[in-house]
């Protein structure tokens, strides 16, 4: 068990000196699929994350909408592999690697495990797991939504060893807390206003691990991450985005919206912050005879507050679903798009209570558009109505 949870605690890391990811609370399985540009989209409780304004698209025809569990696990290309190889090394027993025997397992999992990192050194590994479960409801004018979210997102990049950085960089980002947003459509003016509010306790572990700190505390290993690396704290953060609808066009709605997140920064003290943002987007919804569709593209954090970069196509999102039925008794849905400078796509079937999403998407984690993507693939089950 605790060699699995030295292994684990491997795959859950990431490096903020090479890994340039922007933090965030939630990506969206539906938003990723279709490029992550969802701010003037909405229509489900998870506009929460994007735009509030977005509440104000939920159809008010369907009643409640309720995710009673919308949990979704993802991992990056060479995750799998590398928490398998991992294993492997840690259960390796005296005289497999180095010989003579001397009676001492240590040296031989020491060195099996430094050939593992060696094998995925300046490779990015991740794996992210999180449930947002939620109920919403839309009137005549006025929508609500209340959600929990509860959510782990990690990532590792091995290094050489050399120097301050040791073997491997580590960076763990756990989430958990309340979701609570409202929208007003002032439909005089086809203007919707949303407003949203969100509580997070938040555990963060950023730490340079060498190998032999991490065999020497494999029987202690939770406590030392526990007490002497993670870091943790609480934060409150509120949003306001506004959601502009154009019906010149009667073959072609058109959406604007724009959305401010995290006023003042969510500031986690020791666990570090998610800053505020400012968001711009359009939706197109043409009436083509044949299927809905949704045209999207978003341009996220206009004022450059995400420390990480200033690069323009990082913040730069485009995409589209196509709805082939969406019934009271199932639906089937497919998605593309762009999401910094690579392709995305996601499908979506639901049958009564259970939908299933595939997604897939690339995150960049180098310092600009594509430098160095990182390839991940979601897996969303959800249980409501």
């Amino acid at each position: 068990m605790k060699k699995i949870l030295l292994s684990t605690l491997v795959l859950a890391t990431t490096t903020l000196a090479v890994s340039f990811e922007y933090p965030t609370i939630y990506k969206d399985p539906r938003a990723m699929g279709m490029g992550g540009a969802y701010v003037a989209v909405g229509g489900t409780s998870s506009a929460v994350f994007y735009n509030p304004a977005g509440l104000a698209k939920i159809n008010k025809e369907s009643g409640w909408e309720v995710n009673l569990l919308k949990i979704t696990a993802g991992a990056g290309n060479n995750s799998i592999d590398f928490i398998n190889d991992t294993l492997d090394a840690l259960n390796a027993e005296d005289g497999d690697y180095i010989t003579p025997s001397d009676g001492d397992d240590g040296d031989d999992q020491l060195y099996a495990l430094n050939k593992v990192i060696k094998q995925y050194q300046g490779e990015n590994l991740h794996f992210t797991f999180n449930n947002y479960s939620s109920i919403s409801k839309r009137w005549k004018k006025l929508a609500f939504t209340i959600g929990l979210f509860s959510g782990v997102n990690s990532n590792t990049v091995t290094h050489q060893g050399f120097g301050l950085e040791g073997i491997i960089e580590k960076h763990l980002d756990m989430l958990v807390g309340p979701v609570v947003g409202f929208s007003y459509d002032f439909t005089k003016y086809n203007l919707s206003i949303g407003l949203s509010a969100k509580y997070m306790y938040r555990k963060l572990i950023d730490h340079y691990f060498t190998t032999r700190e991490l065999v020497e505390n494999e029987d202690n290993l939770d406590n030392y991450i526990l007490n002497e690396v993670a870091k943790d704290g609480t934060a409150f953060g509120a949003d306001i985005g506004v959601i502009y609808d154009i019906d010149k066009i009667h073959w072609l709605p058109i959406s604007i919206g724009a959305s401010l997140l995290n006023i003042g920064d969510m500031d986690f003290g020791e666990a570090g912050k998610i800053p505020m943002t400012l968001n711009l987007g359009i939706a197109l919804k043409p009436k083509i005879p044949i299927f809905d569709w949704t045209f999207a593209i978003d341009y996220v954090d206009v004022t450059n507050n995400y420390e990480e970069d200033d690069n323009k196509l990082k913040r730069l999102r485009a995409g589209v679903e196509v709805v082939f039925f969406d019934k009271w008794w199932g639906a089937a849905k497919i998605r593309g798009g762009v999401y910094q400078s690579y392709f995305t796509a996601g499908a979506e079937l639901r049958l009564f209570l259970l939908t299933a999403m595939f997604t897939t998407y690339e995150e960049e984690v180098g310092a600009y558009a594509g430098q160095k993507g990182d390839r991940r693939y979601l897996l969303t089950v959800a249980l409501g109505w």
